[in-house]
């Protein structure tokens, strides 16, 4: 409704100013004011839709982040396109100055330098843009949770010191999976599989991470590892495993993976030769008289001549260590006679 009233006020006004100033001649069969009448129309019309193009082009730039700036940036070339129209029809009316059409054909100029300044104005602005943040991966900050690393138990410890950070999302066919293991017919699976579901109920009543229970699954895909790593591209997630065989898998289709078991294997302490450790001997090694023992993180340590330390705890000398994928094993022999055990 608005825009019939515009046009029409517009139309009327157009007429009124083009009778009213008389500058429009007889133009073929046309009288005089029939001619001005027919160029006032016409001249009201496309002011009309000037105005009205304006407006919505308004409308939708200032609907948009940049568009204000772009609004700015187009009205100062704008501006600029207008004082130069100004000047090319200031020299047509000293060349032209008794030629009726020249004042119709300043207008155009006007308008043409302007509406074409503020086009020039906003592709300049576009060309200016900064780069958006598509250039760049986003950053990855959700964490998928495998069945291994719930059943593991050490994902609730690593939640509590706050070094994972983001959302941890547990997917629906991984807690089906779990499921299914607390259900086992078989005992340890059973014990695995519930002691999972606390783990997980742990992480939830957890106030250091935030967990989701994502309900999403893909039917024609059967292999649990296969579907986790299909989400985690869609969601650019990463995955908290200690799967070894879904670790390599991952990584081979570009999927970040952080591996609890390879995470312990970095934090041990090292060692270097010469060092003396205490470690407690508990069974015999593969070697002749070789004795086994194991510090509190879990690392092995093979002693040499420590068969007959078996049940005893000795301070040993570290020879060397060696790096495995099951981790770290060192190399010690022994320093002193047995040193009396002392409870802990």
């Amino acid at each position: 409704m608005f825009k019939v009233f515009l046009y029409a006020i517009l139309i009327i006004l157009g007429v009124l100013i083009s009778v009213l100033e008389g500058w429009v001649p007889p133009l073929g069969g046309l009288h005089a004011w029939e001619a001005q009448v027919l160029v006032g129309a016409l001249s009201g019309l496309a002011a009309a839709l000037f105005i009205t193009s304006l407006m919505g082009l308004l409308q939708r730039e200032l609907s948009q982040e940049d568009g204000p700036r772009r609004l700015v940036q187009g009205a100062l070339i704008g501006l600029v396109g207008a004082l130069l129209s100004f000047a090319i029809a200031w020299g047509l009316a000293l060349l032209f100055p008794q030629n009726p059409l020249v004042r119709a054909f300043q207008g155009m100029i006007v308008l043409a330098f302007t509406i074409g300044g503020f086009a020039v104005g906003q592709r300049v602005t576009l060309s200016w843009r900064e780069k958006t943040p598509e250039s760049s991966p986003p950053p990855t900050l959700v964490k998928l949770v495998d069945t291994s690393a719930i059943i593991d138990g050490r994902i609730g410890d690593l939640a509590k010191t706050g070094f994972i950070e983001g959302k941890i999302i547990i997917a629906e066919f991984v807690l089906s999976e779990l499921q299914t293991i607390a259900d086992s017919q078989d005992n340890l699976r059973r014990r695995k599989g519930r002691r999972g579901l606390d783990i997980l109920g742990e992480l939830r009543r957890s106030s250091e991470v935030q967990v989701e229970v994502l309900n999403k699954d893909y039917p024609n895909i059967t292999d649990v590892d296969r579907k986790l790593i299909q989400l985690a591209k869609e969601l650019n997630a990463k995955i908290i495993t200690t799967d070894y065989n879904l670790n390599k898998v991952a990584k081979v289709e570009g999927v970040p993976v952080l591996n609890i078991n390879e995470l312990a294997n970095a934090v041990k302490p090292r060692f270097i030769p010469g060092e003396e450790i205490e470690v407690e001997v508990i069974d015999r090694g593969e070697e002749i008289n070789q004795g086994v023992g194991y510090l509190d993180d879990g690392t092995m340590v093979v002693v040499e001549n420590g068969r007959r330390f078996i049940g005893k705890k000795i301070k040993a000398i570290v020879n060397s260590s060696l790096q495995t994928e099951a981790g770290k094993m060192l190399f010690v022999r022994p320093k002193v006679e047995p040193i009396k055990w002392e409870q802990q």
